[in-house]
């Protein structure tokens, strides 16, 4: 008899968005199923629109519904409530704005058939507020493959969306929960999932990624670098939470007797090192100090040459750091292409 898996739909002010969502996860094809439908306090008409989307769902998809008092102002906290409440034993993530094509949790669970699987990750396409391919943006899934944990570190593969993502759920049991600081849970729970197995990735395109004004990580590019600046900054305490958890991860991994590679201890290293920066930098007002403490991080072979030019665009010049991430991010996708071949 197959197993159950969770659907987690995560929503916050989605009342444009949610319904749809909602229809996605009805459509699916897989049983069985159960929903688990999380709204972090929204101000807005999302529970309204959640409470109409569900008047016709399925009846054999058994419903929970967890409506927070107070806004937690991030994901890691209304995830562990929903982990708390999952019967499945694997966790399918979603997005109030997003919409899963109605194979997504079948193709998710074939995989996870293997029981060495413990994350699982897709392809999407990107649409706009209303619902519209937005051309030129989708991720180019170049086939079905076996993740790496070096290649992930190295971010050699397709990028890692959330809300694409699939895990087992002692991905989430076997280490303390997420901390309310960090902020990129796409980051740590992938790097999880390899600690504890194997992962894969699904070329086919089963998540239709919306981006809005109101996505966290998803800028428009027509945004000032200003804007950019603000709100990578916003990622600084995320990081230093992300590098300490890391610590308390590969150290629990190791006491049940995981054997990770020296790879991980590198990323943990350097990821360490540029946050130390980064926090430093915050503290220094003084543009020529903060070049100076850029330029004896990067000659001390502290932090490498693309996260040197990274923090001097960021604290030094930050009128020049749209055009320096257009080109980072032109280089980047370029690099990876060519090693695809």
């Amino acid at each position: 008899m197959p197993e159950l898996a969770t659907f987690a739909l995560f929503t916050y002010r989605h009342e444009a968005f949610v319904a749809e969502a909602i229809r996605s996860v009805a459509k699916q094809t897989y049983r069985p199923l159960e929903l688990i439908i999380s709204d972090d306090a929204s101000p807005d008409e999302t529970r309204q629109r959640i409470d109409e989307a569900l008047r016709d769902f399925p009846a054999d998809i058994p419903v929970i519904r967890i409506n927070h008092a107070h806004n937690h102002g991030g994901l890691p906290a209304v995830i562990n409530a929903a982990v708390r409440r999952a019967s499945g034993r694997v966790i399918i993530l979603g997005a109030g704005d997003d919409v899963s094509e109605p194979e997504r949790v079948a193709y998710t669970m074939r995989l996870f058939a293997d029981p060495r699987v413990s994350f699982v990750h897709t392809a999407v396409s990107v649409i706009d507020d209303e619902g519209r391919l937005a051309e030129g943006r989708e991720t180019a899934g170049l086939g079905d493959a076996e993740l790496s944990m070096a290649g992930m570190l190295l971010g050699a593969g397709d990028p890692i969306v959330g809300a694409s993502c699939a895990y087992r759920v002692d991905v989430f049991r076997s280490f303390d929960e997420l901390p309310a600081q960090i902020l990129r849970e796409d980051v740590i729970l992938p790097i999880r999932g390899m600690m504890l197995g194997e992962g894969r990735f699904l070329a086919s395109k089963l998540v239709r990624y919306r981006t809005h004004a109101g996505n966290l990580h998803s800028l428009a590019h027509t945004h000032s670098s200003t804007d950019l600046v603000r709100h990578n900054l916003r990622f600084a305490d995320d990081r230093a939470a992300f590098c300490a958890q890391l610590a308390a991860d590969i150290t629990n991994a190791r006491a049940k007797g995981r054997l990770l590679s020296g790879e991980m201890d590198e990323y943990l290293r350097r990821e360490t090192a540029y946050s130390e920066v980064e926090q430093r930098l915050l503290r220094t007002r003084s543009l020529l100090v903060r070049a100076g403490q850029v330029a004896l991080a990067w000659s001390s072979r502290r932090i490498g040459t693309a996260k040197a030019v990274k923090l001097f665009t960021l604290f030094v010049t930050p009128f020049l750091y749209k055009q320096v991430l257009g080109l980072r991010i032109w280089l980047s996708e370029r690099k990876r292409l060519m090693r695809h071949g």
